[in-house]
């Protein structure tokens, strides 16, 4: 698959997803830049997250099936939002339509 249609795919699956998931949060956003406090430095991106109570879902979405590259990004994230929050952190497979909780 070309770069731009797996670009396309994965925006695709990640609205697809907080259509899915929307209703369980105050607040949902897609495709968030997360910086560096000090220094400014893009560090990576969300690929959606939900918000509620305090409560943070983190969810990566990869379009095939990229279990070990989505673990370390969400842990990757995990570190700069700790203080945010209470994190959970989730991998959604496009390509097997599953979602995971990522430990």
């Amino acid at each position: 698959m070309g770069g731009r249609k797996v670009q396309d795919r994965h925006s695709e699956l990640v609205h697809m997803l907080e259509e899915r998931v929307r209703r369980q949060y105050n607040l949902t956003a897609t495709e968030v830049e997360v910086r560096d406090p000090c220094t400014g430095q893009i560090i990576g991106e969300i690929d959606l997250v939900g918000i509620v109570d305090g409560d943070w879902d983190i969810y990566e979405v990869k379009v095939n099936d990229s279990p070990l590259k989505a673990r370390r990004q969400l842990k990757n994230l995990g570190q700069y939002l700790r203080n945010c929050g209470n994190l959970t952190l989730y991998y959604y497979s496009g390509i097997n339509d599953k979602l995971t909780k990522v430990d």
